[in-house]
């Protein structure tokens, strides 16, 4: 067989394959008999690194909740007297700026019977433009040049 599932056997010697591939992988080794000599070496090798490791200590939890307890209530206690104020003092004053705004309306929207403000914003928003008049008007040149470009490319692809 062409396709050896390496990267599946230690899964597979573990139990950590759904069904479908565990049971690819054991009609694979069934047929495969470098397969299954990798697979019994790798068995031997896994079992050897777990008596090798010690068992990890036990857990004491009651031990464990005191100590998350008193760093919660450390973690409490590190802000200054000063500091319970400031949250509320930021969002009292975000409030009241916010009330200031609705209450004064901001600034002067032009209205559709006032046509000259109308205008004025339109030809605010076209001055970078207007100053910039020269260069708006070559802008045909650049086209021309562009037109130009290609025509000498047309050029020297139907004479090549």
């Amino acid at each position: 067989m062409a396709d050896h599932p390496e990267t599946d056997l230690v899964p597979y010697l573990r139990g950590e394959l759904g069904p479908a591939d565990r049971e690819r992988v054991a009609r694979h080794l069934e047929g495969c008999p470098e397969c299954r000599e990798d697979a019994v070496a790798l068995r031997e090798l896994l079992a050897t690194l777990g008596r090798s490791v010690p068992p990890p200590p036990a857990i004491h939890w009651g031990r464990w909740r005191a100590e998350l307890t008193a760093r919660r209530d450390a973690r409490r206690g590190r802000h200054a007297w000063w500091w319970r104020p400031v949250p509320l003092a930021l969002s009292a004053s975000l409030a009241g700026a916010l009330l200031v705004l609705v209450v004064l309306g901001g600034p002067p929207r032009p209205t559709g019977n006032d046509l000259g403000s109308v205008e004025d914003i339109l030809l605010g928003r076209r001055l970078e433009l207007l100053r910039q008049l020269p260069v708006v008007e070559r802008l045909e040149l650049l086209e021309d040049l562009d037109v130009i470009r290609q025509l000498d490319r047309l050029a020297a692809t139907s004479e090549g």
